[in-house]
């Protein structure tokens, strides 16, 4: 399959990405070498490490291998801060804890998890240590990941215009509100899938690894 046109961040991918849940019994550490070396096989290039950052970072450092790296900052974060210095260490020492789990200098995309809707201190403070860190070169993308109520997500986005990659789950009353606002804001768009079935045209579809190389392979 073809590569897609990653919205304003100017990049083209596979569209289809892996995420590194493990489910099933047993050692995760074994599950995740097995899943590592089937990633390694296939076409897909970008790893989400998100569900388990130290032990994917692990098989990053003992891996050769060239796969991209995107996380998810931790749920409901920047609500333990009370202004935005504070929400701005927040946000970059999990930018340093991961580079630390990986064992890199870079994470390819990163994006801002939004359930509950942070202050305007709160957001400010994070979007300004995202900034700093994509001009350090410590992050690449900087992406939005729309967990929180549809409309909600809507009126913070359309009031700051700091994301270049949407990350929306497969549903949709959320892509309904959503997609368009992306559209309009020229994002790419990441959908988090079960695998089921392709992204469709222009999206990149993110799902767990196993359910990620079959897809890979049908293309």
């Amino acid at each position: 399959m073809s590569q897609v046109l990653l919205g304003r961040t100017n990049r083209y991918v596979f569209p289809i990405w892996a995420r590194g849940h493990l489910t099933g019994s047993g050692s995760a550490e074994a599950r995740a070498e097995r899943l590592m070396d089937t990633l390694l096989q296939s076409p897909i290039e970008t790893l989400d490490i998100s569900p388990a950052p130290a032990l994917w970072g692990r098989f990053l450092r003992e891996r050769a291998n060239r796969l991209q790296i995107a996380t998810v900052a931790p749920t409901n974060l920047l609500l333990q801060a009370s202004d935005a210095r504070i929400a701005a260490n927040l946000m970059q020492s999990h930018i340093i804890e991961t580079l630390c789990a990986v064992g890199r200098t870079h994470i390819d995309y990163y994006f801002l998890s939004l359930h509950a809707i942070p202050t305007e201190t709160q957001l400010s403070g994070a979007l300004e240590a995202l900034e700093l860190a994509r001009q350090e070169g410590q992050i690449g993308a900087i992406g939005l990941a729309a967990y929180g109520a549809p409309l909600a997500i809507l009126a913070l986005w359309r009031s700051h215009d700091a994301f270049e990659v949407a990350l929306l789950p497969d549903e949709a009353e959320r892509l309904q509100t959503l997609l368009p606002e992306a559209h309009a804001r020229r994002a790419g768009v990441v959908v988090l899938t079960d695998g089921s079935r392709p992204p469709d045209k222009g999206q990149v579809a993110l799902t767990p690894i196993e359910q990620a190389v079959a897809l890979a392979s049908a293309l």
